[in-house]
């Protein structure tokens, strides 16, 4: 009964030898997937910051432009008038040129 009781406890130690590897390849296991995990939380959050970066690069570069593209099309307005302005002052010059010219021929 002895050797029984020795045989027993050599496979309990044995199975407890067993289960101590299968915890500790399940928690070495569970820490590789941890990093894994908190390496990728890392990255994406990098990117996010990357990301966040860009846009608001993108919106400040967005602002300039419409604020330019509002000068512009004010300039686009204000060249317009004048235009019309010395366009209408072009079309009275040439009347009275005209004129000039006629009240010439006619006392000549």
């Amino acid at each position: 009964m002895h050797g029984w009781k020795v045989g027993a406890l050599g496979l309990w130690a044995l199975a407890a030898t067993a289960v101590a590897q299968d915890v500790d390849s399940v928690l070495l296991s569970a820490q590789m997937g941890y990093q894994s995990a908190s390496s990728r939380l890392q990255q994406a959050k990098s990117r996010q910051t990357q990301a966040q970066g860009a846009r608001q690069t993108a919106e400040s570069r967005l602002a300039d432009a419409q604020a330019a593209l509002a000068r512009a099309q004010a300039e686009e307005t204000a060249s317009g008038t004048e235009v019309m302005a010395a366009q209408s002052a072009m079309e009275q010059a040439t009347a009275a040129l005209q004129r000039a010219w006629q009240q010439k021929e006619s006392a000549q």
